[in-house]
């Protein structure tokens, strides 16, 4: 739990669990860069949330579930594994998880749930007209979010 304590007349808040919301972007993959560098005592929850509506209508045929599945589970595993390459040198403990659903509501549930500090993600940076169809992730955390947070670009 965050704990907030005055040094040198500053109110500081500590942050002792992080959420890092990944996908295979380049964003995400700084966001996580970010966590591990400015929050290096904080244990780091990195959450990949997998949509099954979004990936079955990606440009590929729809396929069926035991396929979407295994796809799914190839591409967590090899992001996973990039994850602990990337936070191998980090002091507190680093732990992943897979969540299915909507994004923006998994990442907020999760951080409701699980007594998370701070939420640190990347912002892809659509254009308005594309925000306006397809909703923007970061936008729709920092609206509900019960915690604060930071958004990488």
């Amino acid at each position: 739990m965050a704990v907030s304590i005055t040094v040198g007349g500053e109110l500081r808040l500590m942050i002792d669990h992080v959420l890092v919301p990944m996908d295979e972007s380049p964003l995400a993959r700084r966001a996580l860069d970010f966590a591990t560098e400015v929050h290096a005592a904080a244990d780091i929850t990195v959450l990949h949330v997998i949509d099954y509506v979004e990936e079955s209508y990606s440009a590929e045929m729809l396929v069926g579930p035991e396929e979407l599945r295994a796809r799914a589970k190839e591409k967590t595993d090899t992001l996973f594994a990039e994850v602990r390459g990337r936070t191998a040198d980090h002091a507190g403990e680093v732990t992943t998880v897979v969540e299915f659903g909507t994004p923006a509501r998994a990442i907020t549930a999760y951080a409701a749930d699980h007594d998370v500090d701070l939420i640190v993600m990347g912002c892809h940076g659509r254009p308005f007209v594309s925000r306006v169809l397809l909703g923007d992730v970061a936008q729709t955390v920092v609206q509900r979010a019960s915690v604060p947070v930071t958004v990488v670009r």
